[in-house]
């Protein structure tokens, strides 16, 4: 069953909103009822890459011993929060002003972000004094139409106008997984906002279901070394290298899943309650890379509201102090997953 809760400032948005019906215009400054999550709610469908756990004797990459020293080479596992992690605002879509969003990169943008496209979009989407690290990824997820706005870049300029680097709307009910960019009708509609092409909510580590003990889907990752021009579904682009001399033939490409050790014993660790939540989904699930950053990293939801309800539930490095290189190196594992497939070529992007 759905929970909604109705702030004083949202009631007086919808106020606002009703007010308005006649005319068929919403105010630029309306603000808009916030749609939680039941606390069954999950992304995507039951056969989804990200919500199928890791069958015993799945087959490992013959390479893994090496790729996992090369993972841990990013240094001890780190939880983004709240910077360089994924902004997310729930929200009652048919409440929300629809806005044109422009695209800052000529000719890139996901389906839903077309050009004359409106989106919905509330004023108070980006909190005041968002820095770009905190906002670089943001998503609107409606809990109800299970539709999500990922964004990359998401800005409003001094008038008023709203910008992306990428949009594209996401089917919250689907596999989460879209079509190789060979295979779409239009590159672009197998892109999204992480270079991998893979949906924001998709491997999100959420309040709610660390609060209640269990994460039941993979996690998305991140670390320095990934290999470019390559991919691997749920992936769906390879991450692209700015020029030939920054191109690693190394590595592991987009989509690859990586897994905690089943054997190692979680329970007698002295990590935090939280930390143990997110190894057993490490060991149940594994980690899917969807992105390169500056470390091996996790990502948790990182909205205003949930920055505060993280406080005493899970810490960025709550995991750093048992995770890392070397324990990375000697405990989890590379699974094989078929072969790589080509990046879109350089002189195309």
């Amino acid at each position: 069953m759905l929970r909604q809760k109705f702030p004083a400032a949202a009631l007086m948005g919808a106020v606002l909103l009703a007010a308005c019906a006649q005319t068929g215009q919403i105010p630029p400054t309306a603000l808009t009822v916030a749609a939680q999550p039941a606390a069954d709610w999950r992304p995507f469908s039951p056969d989804s890459p990200w919500n199928t756990k890791i069958p015993a004797g799945a087959k490992i990459d013959p390479n893994s011993d090496v790729l996992v020293v090369d993972v841990g080479r990013g240094g001890g596992l780190y939880v983004n929060m709240p910077e360089w992690s994924v902004m997310v605002k729930y929200f009652d879509s048919a409440l929300a002003p629809k806005r044109g969003v422009r695209a800052l990169y000529a000719g890139r943008y996901g389906a839903g972000f077309e050009p004359g496209k409106r989106v919905p979009l509330p004023a108070d989407t980006l909190p005041e004094g968002a820095t770009p690290a905190q906002s670089h990824y943001v998503t609107l997820v409606d809990p109800v139409r299970n539709l999500a706005w990922d964004t990359r870049q998401l800005g409003k300029t001094a008038e008023g106008d709203w910008f992306a680097g990428f949009g594209s709307v996401v089917d919250l009910t689907g596999t989460g997984v879209s079509a190789p960019w060979m295979q779409a009708e239009r590159s672009d509609l197998s892109a999204g906002a992480r270079p991998s092409g893979v949906p924001l909510m998709a491997g999100l580590i959420r309040v709610d279901e660390v609060k209640a003990g269990r994460i039941d889907h993979a996690l998305a990752f991140a670390y320095p070394f990934a290999q470019t021009g390559k991919f691997l579904p749920p992936a769906s682009t390879a991450l692209v290298a700015a020029d030939a001399a920054s191109e690693r033939l190394n590595g592991l490409p987009m989509g690859t899943r990586i897994q905690l050790d089943p054997a190692f014993d979680v329970d007698n660790t002295l990590l935090s309650p939280g930390a143990k939540v997110v190894a057993r989904a490490l060991q149940e699930y594994g980690a899917i890379l969807v992105d390169q950053a500056g470390g091996t990293v996790l990502y948790a939801e990182s909205g205003p509201e949930q920055l505060a309800a993280w406080e005493g539930v899970l810490a960025p490095d709550d995991l750093f102090g048992l995770f890392t290189s070397d324990f990375i190196a000697l405990h989890f594992r590379v699974l094989d997953t078929g072969e790589p497939m080509p990046g879109i070529p350089r002189a195309a992007n």
